[in-house]
């Protein structure tokens, strides 16, 4: 700290010293309160459940006794997990026997629900990123203190997913912000233990979807090229296009309006792991279902980029070996209360 220079010039006396020490005082007032200033303005507070932070916010040193500071978890998964809470209720699954493109899979049957959080946007390759360098995986995706040994979490991918270059992975550059693709089922899994939370079951994934609709999408009988990301040379039934010339490839997640839940990309960009095997629905009333209990396949949601609108429908089902990847298909998380 640099004080005062002495006043110079005529009237050196009791009045200069006074007019001195004024401004010395003044000058360490002024410190002391920006250095104040300062620490309060620049400490957090996280709150935490499971791994994840749910809120966070600037306090002030005055208006606490102690403090404790934390670096959490979250923090080195390169951005938030933004979740939504989506409340239970019992709703159909399935479609009915009218709905247009209909497939045989999707009989009806009532679900009931209880209340969840499921992440706002699919997972990015930032985030995913984060998760393969903290863990320790190496170009060949093998994750040698997981749950599934021997079965890789991820392949790389230099059109817009990861890869693996100077002994960690990185999205392809403009790449940060789109879903992460090649994972496998194990991969999402993984992931989604590390975060504290899980795959979402197909009935979760369904009723979110869905948003409270019963209709083919959650935007109505129509899916069109402002709605979601897939090829829009194949619009639904009699729907029709304003834009024919798709993106064929994955966009950021975000990029569409949301579904009245509050959730992004429930329809096309890329299809999302499910945690369930793939199997017959049953035909009576279920609450909180996790599909069958074996199986060869695990089931994926929601139509991609490189599909067609109907298999975007709120009640498509499809699936895929786990230990199999595809350059549109990734995931989302959700955490039970």
């Amino acid at each position: 700290m640099v004080l005062p220079p002495s006043p110079q010039g005529e009237g050196l006396g009791v009045r200069s010293n006074s007019i001195y020490m004024k401004k010395l005082f003044l000058t360490i007032a002024v410190f002391l309160f920006s250095f104040a200033i300062m620490h309060a303005q620049t400490d957090t507070m996280y709150v935490m459940k499971a791994g994840v932070v749910i809120h966070k916010q600037s306090i002030k040193l005055a208006d606490v006794d102690s403090i404790i500071f934390y670096k959490p978890v979250i923090a080195t998964l390169g951005a938030d997990i933004q979740t939504v809470l989506i409340t239970g209720s019992m709703f159909i699954m399935g479609s009915p026997l009218s709905e247009v493109s209909r497939q045989t899979d999707e009989t009806q049957f009532p679900v009931t629900l209880s209340n969840y959080r499921m992440s706002k946007y699919e997972i990015t390759n930032a985030q995913y990123a984060a998760f393969l360098n903290a863990k320790g995986i190496g170009s060949n995706g093998l994750y040698a203190t997981g749950a599934y040994l021997g079965e890789p979490l991820i392949l790389t991918n230099s059109l817009w997913g990861l890869i693996y270059t100077n002994s960690k992975w990185i999205p392809v550059k403009g790449y940060e912000n789109a879903p992460v693709v090649n994972v496998t089922w194990y991969g999402a899994t993984e992931y989604a233990t590390y975060v504290g939370g899980s795959l979402p079951t197909e009935t979760q994934w369904e009723y979110a979807c869905r948003a409270g609709t019963t209709t083919p999408f959650n935007t109505g009988n129509c899916l069109t090229n402002a709605d979601a990301n897939y090829d829009w040379d194949y619009p639904y039934n009699t729907c029709s296009n304003t834009i024919t010339t798709e993106p064929g490839k994955p966009k950021a997640v975000g990029t569409y309006a949301p579904n009245a839940f509050g959730l992004y990309d429930m329809h096309g960009n890329v299809w999302e792991w499910c945690s369930d095997w793939y199997g017959t629905y049953p035909t009576t009333s279920l609450t909180n279902p996790t599909g069958a209990t074996t199986g060869s396949y695990r089931v994926y949601r929601g139509g991609s980029w490189y599909y067609y609108a109907k298999d975007c429908r709120s009640a498509y089902r499809n699936s895929y070996y786990p230990s199999n990847c595809n350059s549109d298909l990734g995931f989302r998380v959700v955490f039970v209360p």
